[in-house]
């Protein structure tokens, strides 16, 4: 059970890459000197600046000395900039990240903040809207220490009374924080919902697929609740036919059922405490043709991430089995309400401008 969240700021709640972004290459321009020279003079001063050793103007004073480039003009031009564009990515802060916290605090989930930022960006951290609904903090500037020091991390443990086990950490994965958040046993997730709009050489990190992926900021508030689960890939007819019904799906007569099972080249059933909560089933010709027979998911258990984790299965299933150089189409027919759910996954709802829109018809036998 997750009791507390614990959250990096830049590109997980907020981005640096919106409105009048202002990176390396901007201020070299602006000071007229070589991208790469600057760079290099710049990171040099990079952890002083993160720690607290330096404020952003004295990081910056420093490193235009080593250019010859110092001047209290330069230094607070540079700076003016870089709080222009600060002030742009804060006052973009997404519903969707507020929201999130609010949800979390909501279901009696302990809220936290580990990031590494310099003076300018602890103010604006500190004074946005974002800050009040945090039950705790630690900045980089203020603590002296920044990730992936475990220490930021333990002492939130510490503080909320939790094990690492109940914690998730979720980040977009630079400064080895997910790494360091998984060697102290925490949970943890890569935040990709900014990653769109990232531009390099400013890209955090990889994609890293040893690690859950969230591609929406919702999806936290789902890996939070989620239920732990043994996965299987048998069911009974019996069963099969009670999770039809659970969810209000049409009923069909056992015997077709027992067929249907037998012929289903990949299924998946997530069970809890051996009772069936989701299941998913997938049809293939082994051609071109596959069909996402079934995805459910019992009513008291929906919402809670299970629907994406029967589906990343899918995908993996069948991504595991093509042979190089085919392509094959993935078909479903979302239930009624549940087709952004299916878009999350790459699914296109019909009609497109190819595509006309999908039928189908319910045959009954005629034989007695």
């Amino acid at each position: 059970m997750i009791r507390a969240v614990i959250f990096d700021m830049f590109e997980t709640l907020v981005t640096l890459f919106t409105g009048r972004t202002y990176f390396s290459e901007n201020i070299a321009e602006d000071l007229g000197v070589p991208i790469p020279e600057f760079r290099d003079a710049w990171h040099a001063t990079e952890t002083e600046r993160t720690i607290g050793k330096y404020t952003m103007e004295e990081g910056l004073a420093e490193t235009l000395r080593k250019l010859d480039l110092y001047s209290e003009a330069n230094v607070a031009h540079v700076c003016g900039k870089r709080l222009e564009a600060l002030g742009d990515t804060f006052a973009a802060i997404p519903r969707e990240s507020v929201q999130l916290l609010k949800d979390l605090r909501a279901h009696g989930i302990r809220t936290g903040l580990i990031s590494n930022c310099f003076s300018d960006e602890r103010a604006m951290i500190v004074g946005s809207e974002l800050y009040p609904l945090f039950d705790t903090v630690r900045l980089s500037y203020e603590q002296g220490v920044k990730k992936p020091d475990p220490s930021m991390y333990q002492s939130i443990m510490d503080e909320f009374g939790v094990t690492s086990e109940e914690c998730l950490y979720v980040g977009d994965g630079g400064s080895h924080e997910l790494q360091a958040a998984r060697e102290l046993g925490m949970n943890a997730a890569q935040a990709l919902w900014f990653r769109p709009g990232m531009f390099e050489p400013h890209i955090p990190s990889p994609v890293f697929r040893d690690f859950v992926t969230l591609e929406h900021q919702a999806d936290v508030l789902t890996e939070a609740l989620r239920i732990d689960y043994e996965v299987s890939d048998r069911i009974t007819p019996e069963e099969y036919m009670e999770m039809r019904r659970q969810v209000g799906w049409s009923e069909f007569p056992l015997e077709q059922a027992v067929e249907g099972l037998s012929h289903t080249p990949f299924l998946r059933v997530f069970r809890k405490d051996g009772r069936p909560i989701a299941l998913t089933r997938v049809l293939w010709d082994y051609g071109y043709v596959v069909y996402v027979a079934d995805v459910i998911v019992i009513p008291e258990c929906q919402g809670k991430g299970l629907g994406r984790d029967l589906m990343n299965r899918v995908l993996g299933f069948i991504d595991s089995i093509l042979k190089p150089g085919y392509r094959v189409m993935v078909s479903l027919q979302a239930a009624k309400g549940k087709e952004d759910f299916y878009r999350r996954f790459g699914f296109e709802p019909r009609p497109t401008e190819e595509h006309g829109c999908g039928m189908h018809q319910w045959l009954q036998s005629r034989k007695k």
